[in-house]
């Protein structure tokens, strides 16, 4: 065999090797443009016309009121819910976990914040649950002696806590939502 028909194929491998693994991508972005509105000739969305179409109810603590928060504003961007298809059921728990104590004192130097969420993404049409699940987030903060500094680390440990958790519930119902958008339920006739 001659060197040049060697070659040739050496060439071809890397198109080859790139070919297989495109091959077997079949995700696309969320809220990625699945064709053009007509009305607006604004990019379209499975997901962006979702937006507004889920409900959460009302956070019975000030924790809950970080992540429900959160969520709302992802899901619904500054509006808010108006006929509500879904509704996001969640529950919050925290828990303040000391990691570093000063050396002699005693006295915590650094702690970890941890939130999980405990969530079930229900269609209101029928009442039943479509995804659930699990997530949290932990954050690290720094404590100090300093009465203000340690609250305010506290609250801002909270806060990055609760929007860290509601990415990640958001990763893991916006594939269900846009699924759910692509091949709406069935419409039951009502008696």
């Amino acid at each position: 065999m001659s060197s040049s028909r060697l070659r040739l194929p050496l060439r071809l491998l890397p198109l080859a090797a790139a070919a297989i693994l495109l091959a077997g991508c079949t995700a696309g972005p969320l809220y990625g443009a699945k064709g053009i509105d007509p009305a607006t000739g604004a990019s379209a969305s499975a997901l962006t016309a979702m937006r507004g179409r889920v409900s959460m109810p009302i956070a019975p603590t000030r924790t809950s009121q970080v992540f429900r928060n959160a969520m709302l504003y992802a899901l619904n961007g500054a509006e808010g819910a108006r006929d509500p298809i879904y509704e996001l059921r969640y529950s919050v728990t925290a828990s303040d976990q000391v990691s570093s104590l000063e050396a002699g004192t005693g006295i915590p130097s650094a702690s970890l914040y941890r939130m999980t969420v405990d969530f079930e993404l229900v269609r209101l049409q029928d009442g039943r649950p479509i995804t659930k699940g699990q997530r949290f987030a932990m954050v690290p903060y720094d404590r100090t002696q300093q009465l203000y500094a340690a609250e305010r680390a506290v609250i801002d440990a909270r806060d990055q806590a609760g929007k860290a958790v509601a990415e990640r519930v958001l990763s893991a119902i916006a594939p269900v939502l846009k699924r759910e958008a692509e091949n709406p339920a069935p419409v039951t006739p009502s008696k």
